[in-house]
């Protein structure tokens, strides 16, 4: 696309689904490839991963999880071991028959997700209780073959990381999982996201897991996405590959496995959560690009003094801030303004000849489109405030948002008139759960941590009118 070709983005409220897509490529995130499914990350929008990654592998090391590599192809039988787990990911695995030249005589699966590539290694690697526990985390792509992909969200070739670990006790095991939970959060906190985290349901847990807990988020249409998981596997793949260990007591015992991942939709749930009809809004922590400097002049002598004017403030704030100033020649400033709006750049300086004689600048803040003019010796102190107040901004808006879209219901013929998430009292039967896909495409997100030891607010399952255990919440999902 020519730089001055203009592209509109649809509105939210016209068409959210081509809205997304609209900002994706209108903010040169990423574009589709020839491959059905799967995508290309161009490098605006793989910086915006690499910003959540670091920050998230700061906080796995400093917890002390070591990184490792394991292979992208994983024996099929291996797969095929774990009952649950192979039929969980059977419609979406990508298979190797042919390698060399040669029909494979033991086919290899493309990793959908890792338990069944490492734990043989995990078996000859743990011996003895004092190998144990073993937290190991990669960085790696996966294959899970979509029918319907979506930028980000749904491709059928995504990064992430995943984390392996094994515990002696169930204890030990249990309580990480709601660590890896609470760090999930505080990512997606990072990214100015407010979350939901709880556990999911026996139909939508992590195939051959015991329990599976989730970080989930909701769109701006009311649809939610699950940002991010941690489950407890039990001893159900340790039994399975023979991952034991000689205990304290002289006695053989099967360890006690988690598994947990974050992906690259986050950055998906970061488009979909704080964008708007102009195209991105990003918070200044996982901004590539948190200060854009757009000069404005009219002439060559003019140009030479707004540029020197425009290093001197890059070169004074370069350091503490990423920050780029625009010098391209051909456009206008007002092309220059809207090309970095929609790319969601936190904070616009723009710089004239009049902001030079004045030793000011004009500073546009995206989050909320407010303009002011500020002298450059009180921008020091002003940056960090107007950082912080830009990501404190973003938050409050989804977490309004979020409160106005989550409704109270007591039966299931309430449904056709809710926008949004619905919290309920359930019975957690998993055939009450098929017949609500079924009848509306509407499952389980998330029984809320804060919800585990409380009474439902109605005795009354809402779909079945059994004894209700809990209030859940429900949404359609991407």
């Amino acid at each position: 696309m020519a730089i001055s070709e203009k592209r509109t983005i649809t509105k939210q409220a016209i068409d959210f689904p081509a809205w997304y897509q609209d900002v994706v490529r209108e903010a040169e995130l990423a574009e589709s490839s020839e491959v059905r499914g799967c995508g290309i990350v161009r490098p605006y929008g793989l910086k915006i991963w690499e910003l959540i990654k670091a920050e998230l592998s700061r906080r796995l090391e400093d917890d002390g999880v070591e990184n490792v590599y394991f292979p992208i192809f994983v024996p099929l039988e291996n797969l095929e071991a774990e009952k649950d787990h192979v039929e969980g990911f059977a419609p979406e695995l990508a298979v190797v028959t042919h390698a060399g030249g040669e029909e494979l005589t033991n086919k290899l699966a493309i990793r959908p997700t890792s338990e069944a590539a490492m734990y043989k290694t995990y078996a000859k690697w743990i011996q003895s209780y004092k190998d144990l526990p073993l937290r190991l985390n990669q960085w790696a792509n996966v294959v899970r073959w979509e029918k319907r992909p979506r930028a980000f969200l749904r491709w059928s070739e995504f990064l992430w990381q995943e984390g392996h670990t094994a515990f002696a006790t169930e204890d030990e095991a249990r309580a990480e999982v709601i660590k890896m939970l609470d760090i999930y959060k505080d990512i997606y906190d990072f990214m100015a996201i407010p979350t939901f985290t709880g556990r999911k349901s026996e139909n939508e847990k992590f195939a051959g897991a015991v329990m599976t807990t989730t970080v989930e988020v909701m769109a701006k249409d009311g649809k939610a996405i699950q940002g991010a998981t941690s489950h407890y596997l039990g001893t159900n793949f340790a039994e399975v590959f023979g991952v034991n260990y000689l205990g304290a007591d002289g006695n053989s015992h099967f360890a006690h496995q988690n598994s947990w991942g974050l992906s690259w939709r986050s950055v998906g749930a970061l488009v979909m959560v704080h964008g708007d009809d102009n195209g991105l809004r990003l918070p200044p922590n996982i901004a590539p690009i948190q200060i854009i400097i757009v000069p404005i002049y009219k002439d060559e002598v003019s140009r030479q003094q707004v540029l020197d004017f425009c290093g001197t403030i890059k070169n004074k704030f370069g350091s503490n801030y990423r920050i780029k100033i625009d010098e391209r020649d051909g456009q206008t400033p007002g092309f220059k303004f809207n090309y970095w709006e929609v790319r969601g750049v936190p904070v616009r300086l723009e710089v004239g000849l009049k902001e030079v004689a004045e030793n000011k600048v004009t500073l546009f803040r995206r989050d909320n489109g407010v303009k002011e003019v500020m002298a450059i010796e009180d921008l020091s102190k002003a940056l960090p405030v107007i950082m912080s107040d830009i990501h404190q901004s973003l938050y409050q808006q989804a977490v309004d948002f979020s409160a106005k879209h989550i409704n109270r219901i007591e039966s299931w013929d309430e449904i056709k008139d809710q926008a949004g998430w619905f919290e309920a009292s359930w019975s957690e039967d998993p055939e009450t759960e098929k017949q609500l896909k079924e009848k509306y495409g509407i499952v389980s997100r998330v029984l809320l941590r804060e919800k585990e030891n409380e009474a439902p607010k109605n005795k009354k399952c809402f779909i079945s009118g059994q004894e209700a255990k809990h209030d859940w919440l429900f949404a359609k999902c991407y």
